[in-house]
This record gives structure tokens, sequence and C-alpha cells, in this order.
């Protein structure tokens, strides 16, 4: 055989094979960077930003969580006290607002006696929105109570009621929750809590029931 053609075969040939080896390992390294890439920043920035916002969790030997439950009775008698001058207006829109200011305070102490438990406990969903969604679902329903004949067939009084209404639904449930954490603990009095909770509500609830 010709020198010049085994020449061109030989070079030929070393021209596919180094195609070859350069397809290779140029998927090597996009093996490497994928994997790299999967390591940089960006890549774990999530999964820092969940671990930021962990859940955080209470425990019922904790002296703090004991404190923190006397003080509940305490921040809602002031609560109260501020909301009274609102309701004694007798301007529906400031009775309203102050109803308002109640169900904050109140859904507040919901989300921290929540944190007695395990995260995404309720029914899979986390606590702010299962009970965002719990009190939205008591608005939709006192509020069609109040109007039998149909939606703004019962007037402005309806809010103030309806406010009423859902104030003392969280209450009870809120003594619900203490009562199922704290009933059984020896170094905790849960009817002194339980009074100290309630000393106002009776109050409230005159004035609304007045207005029925």
């Amino acid at each position: 055989m010709d020198a010049a053609i085994i020449a061109a075969i030989i070079g030929a040939v070393a021209t596919i094979l180094a195609v070859l080896v350069n397809g290779l390992l140029s998927r090597k390294k996009g093996g490497s960077a994928q994997k790299d890439e999967s390591k940089s920043p960006q890549a774990v920035a999530p999964k820092t930003e969940i671990e930021a916002k962990k859940f955080a969790r209470r425990y019922l030997d904790y002296p703090s969580n004991y404190r923190f439950m006397w003080a509940l009775p305490k921040m809602k008698a002031v609560v109260l006290e501020n909301a009274q001058q609102g309701w004694d207006t007798g301007v529906t829109s400031d009775m309203r607002d102050a109803s308002y200011d109640v169900i904050d305070f109140l859904e507040y102490s919901w989300l921290r006696l929540a944190e007695f438990y395990p995260d995404s406990h309720w029914g899979g969903k986390d606590a702010k929105e299962y009970i965002r969604d719990y009190i939205q679902e008591r608005f939709t329903f006192h509020w069609s109570k109040h109007e039998p004949d149909g939606p703004g067939t019962g007037g402005t009084i309806v809010g103030i009621l309806t406010g009423s209404d859902v104030i003392n639904d969280l209450e009870n449930l809120i003594v619900d929750m203490v009562s199922a954490l704290f009933m059984y603990k020896d170094d905790f009095d849960f009817a002194a809590w339980k009074e100290a909770w309630e000393a106002k509500k009776s109050k409230h609830n005159k004035i609304n029931t007045a207005d029925r």
C-alpha cells in the first residue's frame, strides 16, 4: 500500500479518536459541573431558607412556657380593656374594629399554643394555615347565620354580632387546648388559669347579647 495512503488512513483514525476522546471528556466535565452546580450557594439557598424557617417547638416541662401561659390572661385583659373603649362608642365601625383587635390577639395566642404540638400537626397543615382557615370558616358561618334572609339583609349589626361569636369560639377553643395540655400537670393550676382567662368574658358577651 502506498505510504501516502497509509499516512492518510492513520491521520483519519487519529482524528476520529481525538473527537471521541474529546466528546467523552466533555461529558465527564458536564457531569462534574452539574454535580458542582448542585452544591453551589444558589442551589443550597432554598434548603438554608427552609432551615431558617424551621418550626420552633415548645415543651411542657420548660419553666418559661409556664410563665408564658400565666401571662396570656393578663395580656388578654389589656386587649379587652382597649377593645372595650371601641365597643362603648356605639359606632358600628369602631365596635367591629375593636372585635378584630381581640380576634388578632386570640389568633396569636392559639398560634403560640400550637407550638406545643408537632409541625404540620393539623390535618397535614401547619398551624398558621390551619388557624387562618378555621377563623375564616367561623366568620363565614356566623355571618350567614345572622342573615337567614340572604346576604346583605342583616344590616350593619351583623358584623358586630359575627365578631362577638368568633371571639367566643376562639376563647373557648383556647381553654380547650390549655386544658388538653395542662389539665393533668400537677404543677399547673388549670382551674385558676381558666378563671383568670375568663374574667372579662361574661361582660363582653352581655354587651353584645343586649344588642341582639
